[in-house]
């Protein structure tokens, strides 16, 4: 499976960079982010793999 042109041109962001404008980037706090993120073994992720974890991390039902 070839990846598309806009997958190929997304920048990869180191994950502490992008938890330090947590709020500006994606309107939740630092811990919400590291809750999101808790279990991604990648030191480097696009804006869009990040926003994807925190919006599916914020719809999880609490038990």
């Amino acid at each position: 499976m070839m990846a598309t042109k806009s997958e190929k041109a997304e920048t990869v962001f180191y994950i502490k960079d992008l938890r330090g404008h947590s709020r500006e980037l994606f309107g939740v706090k630092p811990e919400v982010f590291d809750g999101a993120l808790f279990h991604v073994d990648k030191e480097r992720i696009t804006k869009t793999e990040a926003k994807k974890l925190i919006t599916q991390f914020l719809q999880k039902e609490v038990k």
